[in-house]
């Protein structure tokens, strides 16, 4: 006969601690190695009160006056209350977001985005009244769903362009706190906030000392387009070739200054109509080559469509030598030069300007694009017999600037 066993008697462990990438108070921190593109939480607070309640809203930079948030995850805070805490049935927190559009064509159109409740604390599910101060967790979906396509969330957004057909459009998002007395509504604490997603670039700009060297070097690089400035049809001019080139990534950050390069050939009377030599040249001429980084916003709704473009940042060019010889070099004297081609080049930059805080995106039915714009307009452009040419490059632009891992 077997011997019998008793099991030992079973206790459940204590839970495990609640886990944080911050060091605790009695706690150093020996080495942290952050994902690419990943940046630590802010260990920064934001504080709005109202009589004897407060709301404390962690993970937020130390000056803001906006709680912001720039990754898909939580809400985290804290609801204290120091009166009538008797009175109290019930307290919740929404978390919402929502897209409002007003055109002349579809009139006003309000999109939920979304709208997450929660419920913090109840008396059907304590024994005893409030206990002063619950814990706020909400979560911002990943997604989210419009006439059954799905988008990310879009970032908190506005633009208005009152021309004509206006288009008037916003992204918001607000935490409203409900507190509930003896089953009615006791208050409510509205909070908006900011949702700018960030991400990085999957590649970085190279450091290009001479585009020359590195288009032979590193020509993958490098993304080449073509267009073509043309002359007015009553005019003998030949039309003039340009190749623009920009970093092969097309994705920079918002904070990056952006490459140029451009280059055209012609005929010589073609360059000479659209440079004059230096010696015809008047003081106040600027120069033909102008850039532009250009954000298009575009409204789809039922069929139809409604867009407005405006400026988010403007470059410059310089010419590179050697500048063409206007000077007739013609092997045979007699022969006219103004068929000879020539060839000139410039380097020049980019930057977004410093009020834009979100790239493109795409949300139900709203579309932002971005774009430089390169501009090539002769001197005295009504007169010339050179016609101005406009040519976009699409770009997109991501908040974080890359940062190759280490």
């Amino acid at each position: 006969m077997e011997p019998e066993f008793s099991l030992p008697l079973y206790s459940p462990s204590h839970p495990s601690p609640c886990y944080s990438e911050d060091p605790a108070c009695d706690e150093t921190r020996l080495d942290l190695s952050p994902r690419n593109g990943t940046r630590p939480l802010p260990t920064g607070i934001f504080t709005q009160a109202c009589g004897s309640i407060t709301v404390v809203l962690y993970d937020q930079e130390p000056t803001t006056h906006i709680p912001s948030y720039r990754q898909q995850g939580s809400v985290r805070g804290s609801l204290i209350i120091e009166q009538d805490l008797c009175q109290i049935s019930e307290v919740a927190a929404k978390l919402e977001g929502r897209l409002e559009i007003i055109t002349t064509d579809s009139g006003a159109l309000t999109i939920k985005v979304f709208k997450n409740t929660y419920c913090l604390w109840a008396s059907s599910s304590s024994s005893s009244t409030f206990p002063g101060a619950v814990d706020i967790t909400c979560n911002f979906p990943a997604a989210f769903q419009h006439q059954n396509r799905e988008y990310p969330l879009p970032p908190s957004y506005g633009a208005k362009f009152p021309g004509f057909p206006p288009l008037f459009f916003k992204c918001t998002y607000s935490l409203t706190i409900s507190i509930t007395k003896d089953r009615r509504l006791g208050f409510l604490i509205d909070i908006p906030i900011e949702y700018k997603p960030e991400g990085p670039p999957a590649h970085g700009i190279p450091s290009i000392p001479s585009f020359l060297s590195s288009l032979k070097a590193v020509p993958e690089e490098w993304h080449q387009t073509s267009f073509v400035m043309k002359a007015r049809s009553s005019s003998t001019l030949s039309p003039i070739q340009c190749q623009a080139f920009i970093p092969s990534a097309r994705v920079f950050g918002l904070s990056d200054t952006i490459p140029l390069h451009l280059q055209i050939s012609g005929c010589l009377s073609s360059l000479r109509e659209l440079i004059p030599p230096p010696s015809s040249r008047s003081n106040d001429e600027h120069s033909p080559i102008r850039v532009y980084l250009t954000r298009m916003v575009t409204f789809e709704y039922r069929g139809k469509s409604t867009w407005r473009i405006h400026r988010i940042g403007e470059g410059y060019f310089s010419p590179l030598p050697p500048t063409v010889n206007f000077d007739c070099h013609c092997r045979n004297p007699s022969e006219s030069c103004a068929s000879c081609v020539e060839t000139l080049d410039w380097n020049g930059n980019i930057k977004c300007d410093s009020s834009i805080a979100v790239g493109g995106f795409q949300a139900a039915g709203i579309i932002v694009k971005d774009f430089i714009s390169l501009e090539i307009v002769p001197q005295k452009a009504v007169l010339s017999p050179l016609l101005t040419v406009q040519h976009a490059i699409p770009i997109r632009f991501v908040t974080q600037t890359f940062v190759a891992p280490t």
